[in-house]
């Protein structure tokens, strides 16, 4: 599937593939979406931008992105690729930042500044309604309920000296079954060792220093972790 995931998180993510089949689906030219955008939407873009959006050179707004879900009789959810922050799950799902916001007993302003920040200051029971109500994947989970620097340092730990002590409370930080996260933490564990080797010392091994393999393996363990209890 191809699809144009852009690196602003406020910015929507956009599969040109969806959006290029169903217009063609539809039988409708580049021409016909964008005069249709301009006179039920009040959006104004030319046909080259549609194509341009196709092709993957650009990727259209938010505005532009539910205009053109509408002239397409789909979801804006239908036309998103991979979704990597609250802001394009909430816009993929529908819901308006108002609307979370009154779900989550904020203010609107409050909901919308933690939302663009990325900084949130959630009670735990808000950070499981907003999950719940996005179906946020694990990795998201992590960044709204402040999880994600103690699941780090534990995989750090558990992949840089024995993985067994850490299964525990990995489990018991995220509510998971041992048998999953022993599986995980054991081929994490083997794949860093083998890039850096280890020494004995004092009855057991240590984890040498790693080198640029090792250490961007490291900086992407939260987001290892999360893939593979995914699949």
């Amino acid at each position: 599937m191809s699809q144009y995931t852009s690196s602003d998180p406020r910015r929507p993510a956009f599969n040109r593939e969806a959006a290029r089949s169903t217009r063609q689906a539809l039988g409708m030219r580049a021409e016909d979406v964008a005069a249709t955008m301009l006179s039920a939407y009040g959006v104004q873009v030319t046909p080259l931008t549609v194509l341009s959006w196709e092709s993957g050179d650009q990727s259209p707004g938010e505005r532009e992105l539910t205009a053109l879900a509408g002239v397409l009789w789909c979801s804006v959810g239908d036309l998103m690729g991979s979704l990597s922050s609250v802001h394009q799950h909430r816009l993929a799902r529908g819901v308006s930042a108002f609307d979370m916001a009154l779900r989550l007993g904020l203010h609107p302003s409050e909901y919308e500044e933690m939302e663009r920040g990325g900084q949130w200051q959630l009670t735990d029971r808000q950070a499981e309604l907003l999950g719940d109500a996005l179906a946020l994947p694990l990795r998201a989970r992590l960044d709204i309920n402040g999880q994600g620097a103690e699941l780090g340092e534990l995989l750090l730990r558990a992949v840089t000296t024995r993985w067994q002590p850490y299964v525990q409370p990995v489990c018991k930080l995220l509510d998971l079954r041992r048998a999953r996260v022993s599986g995980i933490l054991h081929h994490l564990h083997s794949e860093y060792q083998d890039m850096v080797g280890t020494v004995d010392w004092g009855g057991g091994t240590i984890s040498m220093e790693p080198g640029e393999e090792g250490r961007a393996f490291l900086a992407r363990l939260v987001d290892l972790f999360c893939a593979r209890l995914d699949a």
